[in-house]
């Protein structure tokens, strides 16, 4: 290599160098501001989650203390203290509140609460149909056979979280109406259900037992291979 091409190549290495020094001071304060956003948005992130979880305790907390006050009145009042954000925690301290009043005796009052989740469009579904299927069963015999019956029927869809329970409160609906045969029927369809608990299946072989019904086959055999487990 000539002296001359040496001269130029070392040339086009410094213009090169000037214009990527020249390129850093006139953009690298956007990289900069990228490292700030990133490590900023890590430590908010670990900072919000670690306050979520102190929030969370601090509620559990004032729950388990509302819940510990010898009166209804009491507890009433320390639940309403507890602070909340609209969401699941509110619809959570809501069902305590209802089941406080049902224990006290107020069910109109309780029932206005679980109608309010249960009509409130922004709460989970899985909340407001927990709501509808406490307000049923706390309603009972109190409740139209037709409504009660209807809105069982509406849990009890395939794929609803409360299929199950609600299928044995429609069992226990026909029973209330003197519908025995029917009564059966229904305890008989909710023992062929694949995916009901150990408690609920127990409960229904016994009801359907001292009706004079049978168990199904299939339901003896996932009773058998419970007890085994």
């Amino acid at each position: 290599m000539s002296d001359t091409d040496s001269f130029i190549e070392e040339v086009t290495e410094e213009v090169r160098k000037d214009q990527l020094y020249g390129y850093f001071r006139k953009y690298g304060w956007i990289a900069g501001a990228l490292v700030v956003l990133i490590v900023g948005g890590a430590v908010y992130s670990e900072w919000s989650d670690h306050k979520a979880a102190v929030d969370a305790q601090a509620r559990g907390d004032a729950l388990t203390d509302a819940l510990s006050k010898p009166t209804a009145a009491e507890q009433i009042v320390a639940l309403d203290n507890i602070s909340a954000k609209p969401g699941d925690a509110t619809d959570i301290l809501g069902f305590q509140r209802a089941a406080i009043l049902v224990e006290d005796g107020q069910k109109d009052a309780a029932l206005a609460l679980l109608n309010a989740i249960a009509n409130d469009e922004t709460a989970k579904q899985v909340y407001r149909d927990m709501a509808r299927f406490k307000a049923v069963v706390i309603s009972g015999n109190d409740m139209d056979q037709g409504e009660r019956m209807a809105a069982l029927e509406v849990l009890a869809k395939p794929g609803n979280a409360f299929r199950p329970l609600a299928l044995e409160q429609i069992a226990v609906a026909k029973l209330d109406a003197g519908d025995e045969s029917g009564a059966i029927e229904q305890l008989t369809q909710l023992l062929n259900e694949p995916d009901i608990s150990a408690d609920l299946r127990r409960r229904s072989a016994q009801l359907l037992v001292s009706l004079g019904g049978e168990i199904p086959a299939v339901s003896q055999l996932l009773s058998g291979s419970e007890t085994a487990q």
